[in-house]
């Protein structure tokens, strides 16, 4: 069925029309803008998407793009839905999974206790649901917070991959959850002050993405902490490697010391002993009666002279 039959019927119905628009072509874009006359700059922004969870009003016109994020193993897939809402029909555009949207037709098909269905309503109903799933989704995002601070505190040295990984989801569900509050606080804002259940039903979706953005910034804080304690043990082992290496150092220096002292005290007898062998026929104290007790009297006095200087030196 053609877009403006869709809005006559609903119009003939004394009603409203939800147009879910999935995955839409240009055209189908182009004959929404023309028959909803909207703003060139909302149709910029719902072709090109990639846009931040906002609400933005053009007139009698209200445009708002939320995202839902679902953990798909260990990735984050985030889905963008974009919502034109006007007094008589809200039009979504997605892209991606459709699952979301379809449990949420379920939802007011069914009715929604106290709340009579209106474009505003259906608007209530897809941010309810993307803040709760949102809220699943930080709930499971803590559990795995817990399980690498288990591993973290149970090993003496735990990898860091697992924690930057953990912090990369929580900063990517952040960024999409945590703009929520704003949005569902605007369209509270927005809402007629006489449909007072309608705003009540809203601060309970805002409450939900408080909590929500409370517990992954608390996840959040508490994996930088977790970082920063890794990076101060991975310095702390550093250093004792450092201090080992310097006490080895240390030591090696020592016994490199004692071996250049005992060197150099034998090499002094052995430079005498040496000369003295060479047994050339003339030589001094060569035919001396006292020649050999000199030598050795001689050799004992280098010996200890170099020994009380490198005693004295702490060398030995």
């Amino acid at each position: 069925m053609a877009f403006d039959r869709v809005l006559e019927t609903a119009a003939e119905h004394d009603g409203f029309a939800w147009v879910a628009m999935e995955e839409p072509t240009a055209a189908e874009l182009r004959d929404v803008a023309d028959e909803l006359d909207l703003h060139h700059l909302l149709v910029e922004d719902v072709s090109s998407r990639g846009q931040r969870p906002k609400l933005e009003t053009y007139g009698d016109t209200e445009y708002c793009v939320f995202h839902r994020v679902e953990l798909d193993g260990d990735d984050l897939v985030s889905h963008e839905v974009h919502a034109i809402i006007t007094a008589r029909s809200i039009v979504t555009v997605s892209w991606g999974r459709t699952d979301p949207l379809a449990r949420v037709r379920d939802r007011l098909e069914r009715g929604i206790e106290t709340l009579s269905l209106s474009p505003q309503v259906v608007l209530y109903a897809l941010l309810d649901d993307a803040a709760d799933a949102h809220e699943r989704l930080a709930f499971d995002i803590h559990s795995q917070v817990e399980a690498v601070e288990d591993v973290f505190f149970g090993e003496e040295h735990p990898p860091t991959v697992d924690i930057y990984r953990t912090m990369r989801r929580v900063l990517t569900a952040q960024r999409i959850a945590e703009p929520m509050s704003d949005v569902v606080a605007r369209v509270a804002a927005g809402t007629d002050e006489r449909d007072v259940e309608l705003r009540t039903h809203l601060r309970d979706v805002d409450d939900h993405a408080r909590r929500t953005s409370a517990r992954l910034a608390g996840d959040r804080d508490l994996l930088a902490s977790m970082l920063q304690l890794a990076t101060a043990r991975v310095a702390e082992r550093q250093n004792e490697e450092l201090r080992t290496m310097t006490e080895q150092q240390l030591v090696q220096n020592d016994q490199t010391k004692k071996v250049t002292s005992w060197a150099a005290i034998l090499f002094a007898p052995t430079l005498i002993a040496g000369i003295y062998g060479m047994n050339f026929r003339h030589m001094p104290e060569l035919h001396w009666a006292f020649g050999y007790p000199f030598a050795i009297v001689l050799m004992l006095v280098f010996a200890g002279v170099l020994y009380l200087v490198f005693k004295r030196r702490q060398w030995l």
